[in-house]
């Protein structure tokens, strides 16, 4: 079978696909081929490595895949980490040095909130927040950490649960599992907030549900909230400026508040008052 398989596959990039990843089936199963990537390391990343250890943010580090056959490589290690962690992650069906063969996991979250929001259905975008929260706290319980937990990379399988795709970047290669942990709820909330427009409700609805399921005693929580206390000039100084910035920079502005909001205050290292408000 393994031989016939890569053959069709083969046979389909020899014709051109179009796409980097991109389905195939296979007696009746539904699989995605994803192929290599050219490294991703820019002279920015450099910068990045350098102010993360001036600072001292563990998190701020650069985690961007190396490419080629080592990135598959490291992919599939943190995608079979995860698995034997627990996580709802893809099968591994077949790998080579130019691709790997994965399991379909299930519905994107991020194309079934879009819909729930098209149709009004404010249950269900609010039932999927609360899912993929839980899902990623779930995640970090497991001591693991995504790396990337967009909505576009979180899945609900067939059985209900939460699953998780596309494990390019290796946060935990790269600093402590707790500062990836921390560096994952930040993606997470962000995504929220930038996919699903003017609804910072359903950020911090995504924010009150992971605190709920992973608690007061989650080890992501003091690396977030140093980090929130390290940033807060550059938060202060964006604030000022606020009426010029684009949609990521207000994004972040209202990530930061929110988070600040909560858990900046009680355990940085250092007690100030609340961030002023940002606009809508």
């Amino acid at each position: 079978m393994s031989k016939q398989l890569k053959n069709q596959i083969e046979g389909a990039l020899s014709q051109g696909v179009g796409a980097r990843v991109f389905p195939l089936r296979w007696h009746g199963q539904r699989l995605w081929v994803k192929q290599a990537v050219a490294p991703k390391q820019k002279v920015w990343h450099r910068f990045q490595r350098f102010a993360a250890g001036i600072l001292a943010v563990p998190m701020l580090r650069p985690t961007v895949s190396p490419g080629g056959c080592n990135g598959l490589r490291f992919e599939t290690s943190h995608l079979l980490r995860m698995r034997d962690h627990g996580v709802h992650v893809p099968d591994l069906i077949m790998s080579d040095d130019n691709w790997i063969v994965l399991r379909d996991n299930g519905r994107i979250l991020k194309d079934q909130i879009k819909a729930a929001v098209a149709k009004g259905d404010i249950a269900k975008t609010c039932d999927l927040i609360e899912k993929a929260a839980s899902g990623l706290a779930d995640l970090h319980a497991r001591d693991c950490a995504h790396g990337a937990p967009l909505l576009r990379n979180i899945t609900i399988c067939k059985d209900g649960n939460i699953g998780f795709i596309d494990f390019e970047e290796d946060p935990e290669g790269c600093m402590p599992v707790a500062d990836a942990q921390a560096r994952d709820i930040l993606l997470f909330l962000f995504s929220i907030q930038r996919e699903i427009k003017k609804r910072p409700d359903l950020l911090q609805l995504g924010w009150q549900k992971y605190r709920f399921h992973a608690g007061d005693n989650a080890s992501a929580l003091s690396p977030l909230a140093t980090v929130l206390h390290r940033i807060l000039p550059v938060y202060l100084l964006l604030l000022l400026f606020r009426r010029w910035l684009g949609t990521d920079a207000i994004t972040a502005l209202q990530t930061y508040q929110i988070l600040f909001r909560d858990i900046g205050r009680a355990m940085g290292p250092r007690a100030t008052t609340c961030p002023p408000g940002t606009a809508d």
